[in-house]
């Protein structure tokens, strides 16, 4: 059986990490470096302990990531981090929105069409289906490609949160 050694892509990929600091001193170590990081990475420290960072203005895409970063107590010494990239809020909206519209917009084509075939009409509505169909798997092929698009970006988020905390990652992780 062949495996394959690489994570298969996802829409929103994430990553765990755990280090030897409690959360308090996370949440104060990334706050310390977005004030004197000036290298295009911007973001805040909410207090609920949660981190999100992102690309600055000057550089942000409609594809730029960002990267949502829940930090949790593990023990009194040590936290777990959860991070997942994503797009911006409201790209992501939209993403969800087209998705949704073209999958309602299918099924809508499918009934309408089973209809016209059950009153003995022709299904015109039938041959929009695979249209509908079609668009839906553009609109999800389109997270790869943004994913594509911002890969050097998600790098540079990623190797930001790092280097704030020391985490050192080996070259096959």
């Amino acid at each position: 059986m062949v495996t394959n050694s690489e994570p298969r892509p996802r829409p929103r990929p994430r990553f765990a990490h755990e280090v030897s600091m409690p959360s308090e001193e996370v949440l104060e170590r990334v706050r310390a470096a977005l004030k004197v990081h000036r290298d295009g990475i911007t973001g805040m420290v909410l207090p609920t302990g949660r981190i999100e960072l992102t690309v600055s203005d000057a550089v942000r895409h409609v594809w730029s990531p960002q990267l949502t970063v829940d930090v949790e107590a593990a023990d009194e010494r040590s936290s777990r981090l959860h991070a997942r990239f994503g797009p911006h809020p409201h790209v992501w909206t939209l993403y969800v929105a087209l998705y949704a519209v073209s999958v309602i917009f299918a099924i809508a084509c499918a009934v309408v069409g089973a209809s016209q075939l059950t009153l003995g009409m022709r299904p015109y509505a039938l041959y929009l289906t695979p249209f509908a169909v079609i668009v839906a798997a553009l609109v999800y092929g389109a997270s790869y490609v943004g994913q594509g698009l911002g890969s050097s970006q998600m790098y540079s988020v990623r190797a930001f949160l790092e280097d704030s905390l020391g985490i050192t990652v080996p070259a096959n992780g």
